[in-house]
This record gives structure tokens, sequence and C-alpha cells, in this order.
């Protein structure tokens, strides 16, 4: 049975992290459709006129940082719960915690060599394309 094409935004302004990190992804799964944005503003835009089944975020942005974009993220009834997997440079127990908090499902710190983004992809597609069923516009009513 074929896999159903999934999307990933990816927001990250270090456009050398992001190139390595989709091209680690696309190479596990040539079925993902990755989408990257610099800028916070532009992943708001996107993710208020596209479907994604994942957001990979960096929260070390200027301007409007990823935490901010992720509690943006939660707080939108569209958005609110496409699973948000943080994946930073910073391995501070605080932005951990401050990560989770505002709803992150998952927190990577970014790997340092290419043979760890391949790693990463491999862990990412294994868990959450491979074995998680993303929310589907479903509407709970009471």
């Amino acid at each position: 049975m074929a896999k159903s094409p999934k999307r990933l935004l990816v927001v990250d302004d270090n456009v050398h992290d992001a190139r390595f990190v989709t091209r680690a992804l696309s190479q596990i799964d040539d079925t993902l459709d990755i989408v990257h944005v610099i800028h916070a503003d532009e992943a708001v835009a996107r993710l208020e006129h596209d479907h994604f089944d994942y957001v990979l975020l960096d929260i070390k942005m200027p301007g409007v940082d990823g935490m901010e974009l992720l509690e943006r993220i939660r707080t939108n009834e569209g958005t609110s719960v496409v699973p948000v997997i943080v994946l930073t440079s910073s391995t501070s127990p605080s932005d951990v915690f401050r990560s989770y908090k505002a709803g992150a499902n998952a927190y990577a710190a970014k790997p340092s060599s290419l043979s760890g983004y391949r790693q990463f992809a491999e862990a990412f597609v294994r868990f959450w394309i491979d074995n998680t069923l993303p929310p589907r516009g479903v509407v709970l009513h009471q």
C-alpha cells in the first residue's frame, strides 16, 4: 500500500540548515512535500492558506521568533493541532521547557553533521510519517 503524500513546512532563517534537513528528508521519503520559509510571517501566511501535516520550527530567528510563531500556531483554530517539531541550535533547558509549554510536540537539537541530519530525517520519517496519524479536518461537536 502506497503512502499518501504528507506536507511539511520548514521554518528556519538559516538557509544552510534548512537545505541540509530538506535534502536529508527528501532522500529518506521522496513523497514528502517540503516547503521552506525564512520568516515567521511567511509561515503564518502559508499556514493560513495551505494545508500542512507538520511544521519543523527553529525557535532562534530574528524578528518574530519561533516561540512567538509556535504560540500563534497553537492559538489559531485551523493550525492548533498540527504537529510542531522544534529543530533548533539551542539545548538550553529553559528553551526546551518553554517550547513544550507553548505546545511543541517534540524538541530536537540541530545536528552538527550531514550524517546527523540523515539520522534526524530517518527518525522523523520513521516516527512522524510511518507511525503516526496526523489530525485531518475533524470537527468535534459538543
